[in-house]
């Protein structure tokens, strides 16, 4: 790497860009001793070189976020010295504001960059290292910082606040177990869709707690209903802020389907609409799963818009075999409920490409 060595400020830029964006592209292929030994000391080093005021930081802690989540546990030498400077950066811009924040900032707060790459890279550090990151966080004030980054007026500070309590719910949970009863009436209180991207993690990170702490949502479980339901059917919405809405719901149908499922009918077509297109993973997994858990408790609800909810089954490639059951079980109850020549007549107004797919995998 004798370029960190050459290089200026404008090419390290490039040469942090480069690195980032080669760790995205070939993830996990990454994590090799021959390339580690390569990568890791000069960009080390030059961490070692900048002062926390100094703005050179951004690009390069981007550029180990990346680095972090592609290397896994392959960063486990370098994390917790890095996790700590993310801590005392974050605290730093907290609690002292630079001397130059109000023309940085039109004196509206701390400086948010410093904050939200620090953030990131923590995010980066939870994702790449999962459950070892509680390691990490244990005996710091990571939690205080994260609460007080959660209530924070910059919207670009809480948009990546959230993200973080949705990649510690997914990958370690017991980290913020001390703080679920605070945090929660925040994260309800963030599911404003005016603020777009914060509503957008603040409602995943939602879903990733709900399928962790499982029946302890339900306490929150209205609440969370009564701010979902209007954003899935708010028009001319986000597509991801949508499509992470509808997870959240199904998954909170997951965990307390027997609150969800009275409502069912005012969600379900949006829901169906925003769920058909995105890859099959264990996000949709959940969400159809907490889905068919809902249907058995109302099954009238999803009638007036049955043709999409067998649009949005059928968008599935390869369904797991025990959500496969459930869709079969559920669609045979519903051609069973009515008689043969009026199934086959609504049956026929279906989409061909539906109806192949739907009978040859379930028989209907």
């Amino acid at each position: 790497m004798f370029a960190f060595s050459k290089y200026q400020a404008k090419n390290l830029l490039i040469l942090y860009d480069a690195i980032g964006t080669l760790a995205d592209a070939v993830g996990t292929a990454l994590c090799k001793p021959e390339f580690v030994q390569v990568l890791m000391p000069p960009l080390i080093g030059k961490w070692n070189e900048l002062s926390d005021d100094d703005r050179a930081l951004f690009p390069l802690l981007e550029c180990l976020t990346s680095i972090a989540q592609a290397l896994g546990m392959g960063f486990r030498d370098f994390a917790e010295p890095v996790f700590a400077r993310c801590l005392r950066l974050i605290e730093r811009n907290l609690r002292q504001p630079q001397a130059n924040e109000a023309s940085i900032n039109g004196g509206q707060g701390p400086d948010a960059d410093f904050i939200v790459c620090a953030l990131d890279l923590i995010s980066g550090l939870a994702e790449g290292l999962g459950p070892a990151v509680e390691q990490l966080a244990a005996g710091t004030n990571m939690i205080q910082l994260l609460y007080a980054c959660m209530r924070a007026e910059q919207s670009d500070i809480r948009q990546s606040a959230y993200a973080l309590v949705g990649d510690l719910a997914k990958s370690s949970p017991a980290v913020l177990q001390p703080a679920f009863g605070d945090m929660m009436p925040l994260l309800v209180s963030q599911l404003n869709p005016e603020y777009v991207s914060v509503c957008n993690n603040a409602a995943w990170a939602v879903g990733e707690i709900a399928v962790r702490v499982g029946a302890e949502m339900r306490a929150y479980a209205p609440e969370l209903i009564a701010q979902l339901v209007p954003i899935i059917n708010r028009p001319n919405l986000n597509k991801s802020l949508l499509e992470n809405t509808a997870i959240t719901l199904g998954r909170l149908g997951l965990v307390a389907p027997d609150l969800v499922a009275p409502l069912l009918e005012q969600f379900i077509h949006p829901w169906c609409n925003s769920l058909r297109n995105i890859r099959d993973d264990v996000e949709k997994e959940h969400a159809f799963r907490g889905l068919c858990e809902m249907i058995k408790l109302n099954p009238r609800g999803v009638i007036q818009h049955f043709v999409h909810l067998c649009d949005a089954i059928a968008s599935w490639k390869q369904p797991p075999p025990e959500l496969d059951e459930m869709f079969r079980q559920i669609l045979a109850g519903y051609k069973s409920s009515v008689a043969p020549e009026a199934w086959a007549q609504y049956y026929g107004t279906f989409p061909e490409f539906m109806r192949v797919r739907l009978t040859q995998r379930y028989g209907i």
